[in-house]
């Protein structure tokens, strides 16, 4: 069982209604999460995807970049994702049907670092656009991942690159 945690890439400074849930990606944003893209179509081709993706719309822009190579068996996008903590990361895994053995969740700091940090138990700091995917070797569904059950597999951390 994998679990891929996305940031979403770089955001504009402000939206056009002036709220951060409505800022969507900045230029370098979208080169971030387009070598993400390319990465993930080497290290998952061929996976079956369950997604989850914050409602917030840098994170469905970042999902939106990134669909054309990932093959979903069942996509949400979550109001209650949007910059969740890591205790309610935690619970969403724990209590959420995933048809598939591999999640992609599409979240924000300072939750999705806190959320891998937990995980693997070591401090991790996901930039925009990072890709962090930890595998559970010994897990058959997420509601059995807890402290240091992870082993990190694969890292993409384009963070100034265009």
């Amino acid at each position: 069982m994998k679990l891929y945690l996305l940031r979403h890439g770089d955001a504009e400074i402000n939206s056009s209604t002036g709220k951060d849930f409505d800022r969507g990606l900045s230029e370098l944003g979208k080169k971030q999460v387009d070598r993400v893209k390319k990465r993930m179509e080497k290290v998952a081709p061929n996976v079956e995807f369950t997604v989850f993706c914050s409602s917030a719309l840098r994170t469905k822009e970042t999902w939106k970049v990134l669909s054309p190579v990932i093959e979903e068996q069942e996509l949400e996008f979550l109001d209650d994702l949007y910059l969740a903590d890591n205790n309610h990361l935690l619970n969403f895994l724990w209590n959420v049907n995933h048809p598939t053995s591999d999640v992609l969740l599409i979240g924000h700091n300072n939750g999705i670092s806190d959320l891998a940090s937990y995980l693997l138990d070591q401090r991790y700091t996901i930039p925009t656009s990072g890709l962090l995917v930890i595998d559970f070797p010994e897990a058959k569904d997420l509601s059995e991942v807890g402290l240091g059950t992870g082993e990190e597999v694969v890292k993409c951390f384009p963070i100034d690159e265009g």
